[in-house]
């Protein structure tokens, strides 16, 4: 292997481990057992042997039907946590088998932490998939997710010069998507502890952090004031999906949240109440005034309790 398909290896491999390792190794160890790739390393030839492609044909048999299926998915892809990356560094030490010991170093390096970027892509893509928890997007996303792998590996290994880009570009789109899709794995298992949590119990004011605490002090001049988490849904100068608290002080309500590590607050109009309340599985979606333009922000079932009625507009 030349050095521009050995780089389109390392990249394309670590890239779609973290995706679906069982169909990555099944693929590449069949395309050496039946002559479809040349010139694999030493490292590499060994997956084309019968006993690992039987063992990733039943593994990836496994990990197809758990994808199809709402709410088994993600505890799938938590095991795989730590399995992804790793399969991704050894397949991308192994792709660089003939290089200086330094490069396979960096090469091990770097395909962890791709695959743990794309894995960590994949499972933010499906837990945002779980707001519709119906099985025939799970199954589209399954689906697009194992073309996908199949595509990038047959780029890699026969048109290396046209794949590097494509991988490139796919690396940078994951590096500025990541933050939001850390935001949504936050949101989603959030809400899928205050369902558990509303099962036995309420939230309390115990699990407001200290920070939250002080800005509401702030804010209400040192009296008492109502707090409740939340998400923020739509509302302007705060990240989509950004975790967030509602504070009332004085009869109005007041956003407070993160941004650059610094306490931030807005406030919505003077009301008692968001002006209309949407029910939801896991979220209820509160909508309030700012400048008589509505902003929309996600309260978790165990913190329902603590939400006012809809207050009528004006």
């Amino acid at each position: 292997m030349g050095p521009l398909q050995t780089l389109a290896a390392i990249l394309g491999l670590s890239t779609v481990s973290g995706i679906n390792l069982y169909l990555t190794v099944l693929l590449v160890g069949a395309g050496q057992r039946f002559g479809w790739i040349h010139g694999l390393p030493a490292d590499l030839a060994i997956l084309g042997h019968p006993v690992v492609l039987a063992v990733a044909g039943l593994l990836f048999l496994l990990e197809f039907l758990a994808d199809k299926v709402p709410f088994v998915t993600p505890v799938w892809d938590g095991l795989h946590t730590f399995i992804r990356p790793l399969g991704g560094a050894l397949l991308a030490l192994g792709a660089a088998g003939e290089l200086h010991p330094v490069a396979k170093v960096v090469a091990l390096l770097a395909g962890g932490t791709i695959a743990l970027g794309t894995h960590g892509s994949k499972m933010g893509v499906r837990l945002l998939a779980h707001t519709t928890p119906e099985p025939t997007s799970h199954s589209v996303l399954s689906v697009a997710e194992d073309v996908g792998v199949a595509a990038l590996l047959a780029l890699a290994y026969s048109h290396p010069a046209i794949a590097l880009p494509v991988l490139g570009a796919l690396l940078v789109a994951t590096a500025f998507l990541l933050p939001l899709l850390l935001r949504a794995l936050a949101f989603v298992l959030t809400g899928f502890r205050g369902a558990l949590h509303a099962l036995f119990g309420e939230g309390g004011r115990d699990e407001v952090p200290t920070w939250v605490e002080l800005k509401a002090l702030e804010l209400a001049l040192g009296a008492a004031a109502d707090i409740l988490p939340c998400f923020a849904r739509r509302v302007k100068g705060v990240p989509r999906l950004g975790a967030a608290y509602l504070v009332l002080t004085e009869g109005r309500w007041h956003l407070v949240y993160r941004r650059w590590f610094r306490a931030r607050s807005l406030a919505f109009d003077a009301a008692p109440g968001p002006v209309r309340v949407f029910p939801g599985l896991f979220w209820d979606a509160a909508v309030f005034l700012r400048d008589r333009k509505p902003q929309v922000v996600l309260v978790g079932r165990d913190w329902r309790h603590a939400l006012p009625a809809a207050a009528p507009t004006t």
